[in-house]
C-alpha cells in the first residue's frame, strides 16, 4: 500500500476517534443531565408525600383535640393550649384567665324540647363563647354542658367585665327552635393563671367559683318560689 493511502487511513481513523470521542462525551453529558433531572424530581415527589403526611399529621391531631358537636376544642386540646400558655408565663411573666361556664338548667331543656334542641342549644352556645372573645382566646366544649374559656394576656382586672359581656352577649342571642326563641343562660366561674400554677388547681377553682354562682341563682330563684306561694 502506498504511503499517500497509509496517511489517508491513518487521517481518517483519528478523525473517526475524535468524532467518537465527542459522541461519547456527548452521551455522558446526556446521561449526566438525565440522571439530575431524575433525582430533581425524585427529591420533589418525595417533598410532596411528606407535606401529605404532615398535613394528614396535623389534620389527625385537629381531630382528636376537637369537639365534634360543637367544633370547638375538647377537652385534650384545652389541656394542651393551657399547658403552653402556663409555659409561655415562665418566659414572658404573662398571666392570664381560665373561664367555666356551665349551662343553667339544661337538663330541663332536654326533657321539654328532646335532645336535638339540646344538641342546638350547645352548638349555639358554643358559637357564642367563640363569636364573643378575641381570636387568640381559645373556647373548648369540656363534655356535657360544661365549657372552657383560655383568656391569655387578659388582665385580671378585666375578667368580670369579660365574663359580664359574655353574659348579655349569651342574654341577646336566644337560640330559635322551632319558632320559639329559647332562653340559654349559664353560671361562670373564672380563676388568673401565671407561670406557677398547676391545671388541675386552676380548672377546680374556676369550678368552684361556677358552682358558687350557680348555687346563689338556684337560692335566689327558691326564695322567690316561697315568696309567691306565701303572697
Amino acid at each position: 500500500m502506498e504511503k499517500t493511502q497509509i496517511d489517508l487511513l491513518m487521517k481518517l481513523a483519528a478523525e473517526f476517534q475524535q468524532h467518537t470521542a465527542i459522541n461519547n462525551r456527548a452521551t455522558e453529558e446526556t446521561e449526566q443531565r438525565n440522571a439530575l433531572s431524575t433525582l430533581v424530581d425524585l427529591a420533589r415527589d418525595m417533598q410532596s408525600r411528606l407535606d401529605q403526611q404532615q398535613n394528614r399529621i396535623r389534620q389527625l391531631e385537629l381531630m382528636v383535640e376537637t369537639d365534634e358537636l360543637t367544633g370547638l376544642y375538647n377537652r385534650r386540646g384545652f389541656m394542651r393550649r393551657t399547658r403552653e400558655a402556663i409555659a409561655r408565663s415562665a418566659r414572658t411573666e404573662e398571666a392570664g384567665l381560665l373561664v367555666i361556664a356551665d349551662l343553667d338548667g339544661f337538663k330541663q331543656i332536654n326533657d321539654k324540647h328532646g335532645h336535638a334542641a339540646g344538641d342546638a342549644v350547645l352548638r349555639h352556645f358554643g358559637q357564642n363563647l367563640r363569636t364573643h372573645t378575641r381570636s387568640d382566646d381559645f373556647v373548648a366544649r369540656f363534655g356535657g354542658d360544661e365549657f372552657a374559656i383560655l383568656m391569655s394576656g387578659s388582665a385580671p382586672d378585666a375578667a368580670e367585665k369579660r365574663i359580664l359581656q359574655l353574659q348579655k352577649a349569651i342574654a341577646r342571642f336566644p337560640l330559635i327552635w322551632q319558632g320559639k326563641a329559647l332562653a340559654i343562660k349559664a353560671s361562670f366561674g373564672h380563676t388568673i393563671y401565671d407561670a406557677k400554677c398547676d391545671i388541675a388547681d386552676l380548672i377546680r377553682s374556676a369550678d368552684e367559683e361556677m358552682y358558687a354562682q350557680k348555687h346563689a341563682k338556684r337560692n335566689v330563684s327558691e326564695n322567690k318560689t316561697k315568696d309567691h306561694d306565701a303572697a
